[in-house]
């Protein structure tokens, strides 16, 4: 595909992804607090406008689900393992960390019950208003789109320009601290997406990180955090940044950056 079509085609999709979720957050409704009904509600419509619009783009392309890095549902599921894993668990030992050496503290404000209750909603929603549909269309049809044509380190830079540029459309990139987050986890996500052959390994990643910060937040009243900065830049970014860069070339030993990725 030409340079000029691959930006057309990203360029439909952008337009067309900003607008699915521009729309569904515009639905009236209350937002003074964290509505988990109406946050599984858009959520499900994001994914269903998201995987239309995909699917509208592949047919045009004459491409199939691998030229998004799916696989069939084995591999994909032990993919979406992996990238939980490849996150969940170093940022455990990290939280660990920080709170013996008293780097930050973590107290909980609702009882173990109560949290173990609202984690699953919670997972869900983050799984289809954010893990799902961004990755599927950034890391599964942008990255795999110019990784056909060009090297995959220039995949990796586009997809994390247009996420940016998606997450500032859609009025995410609101703080310092956003403008600070979007590049670096559109690159993490982006490497295990190249490395790892399977966008599923992003979703895993992206669900298991957003869902505990979202827990850990005042919004949701479940902790306190003191330092939170200190634990979200050693516990759930440096410490399974470094991990996901160990573990995947391990797995995936071939795999070269200065060729395309399929």
């Amino acid at each position: 595909m030409r340079t000029s079509s691959i930006i057309g085609r990203v360029a439909i999709l952008g337009a067309g992804a900003v607008l699915v979720w521009r729309c569904v957050l515009a639905l009236p409704g209350d937002t003074a607090g964290p509505d988990t009904a109406r946050h599984l509600l858009q959520g499900t419509l994001i994914s269903a406008g998201v995987v239309v619009l995909l699917a509208l783009l592949l047919r045009l392309d004459r491409r199939g689900l691998p030229d998004v890095g799916m696989g069939p549902f084995p591999a994909n599921a032990r993919a979406f393992l992996l990238g939980v894993g490849l996150w969940a668990l170093p940022a455990l030992a990290g939280a660990a960390a920080c709170v013996g050496l008293g780097w930050a503290s973590i107290s909980l404000e609702s009882s173990v019950t109560a949290v173990l209750a609202a984690l699953p909603p919670l997972a869900l929603g983050v799984f289809l208003f954010e893990a799902f549909p961004e990755e599927l269309i950034l890391r599964g049809y942008v990255q795999g789109l110019v990784g056909r044509r060009y090297a995959a380190w220039v995949a990796l830079l586009a997809q994390m320009l247009v996420f940016v540029l998606f997450a500032w459309a859609v009025g995410a990139l609101y703080s310092t601290e956003q403008w600070m987050l979007i590049p670096g986890l559109a690159l993490i996500l982006g490497y295990a997406r190249a490395v790892s052959g399977n966008v599923w390994c992003c979703i895993g990643i992206h669900l298991a990180w957003m869902t505990t910060a979202q827990l850990l937040s005042p919004a949701h009243g479940h902790a306190v955090v003191q330092d939170m900065q200190t634990l979200q830049f050693i516990a759930f970014a440096l410490l399974p940044s470094m991990t996901i860069g160990i573990v995947l070339p391990l797995l995936r030993p071939t795999f070269d950056w200065r060729r395309p990725m399929v």
